[in-house]
């Protein structure tokens, strides 16, 4: 027996199964999570090796300044290739 087609079939499957209230319109008209700054946040400070799940933005901050800090600037590379 073929089961009824329902909304949840019309979404995206980007959509499917979620909540609107999570949603938001970006300035370009694209609906996008209200929380994706804090994810990509986090998203970050786990790429940086620190899996605790409590933190600062300042620290994240930190870290990536501390690993930038070691990475050759880009006009140093042009000058030695000149």
């Amino acid at each position: 027996m073929k089961r009824a087609v329902t909304e949840e079939d019309f979404r995206m499957p980007e959509f499917r199964g979620m909540e609107p209230e999570d949603y938001e319109f970006r300035a370009d008209g694209k609906v996008v999570r209200k929380d994706r700054w804090e994810t990509a946040i986090r998203s970050i400070w786990f790429a940086l090796g620190d899996g605790r799940r409590e933190f600062e933005i300042v620290d994240v901050v930190g870290a990536v300044h501390a690993l930038v800090a070691n990475i050759p600037s880009r006009a140093s590379e042009d000058d030695e290739n000149e």
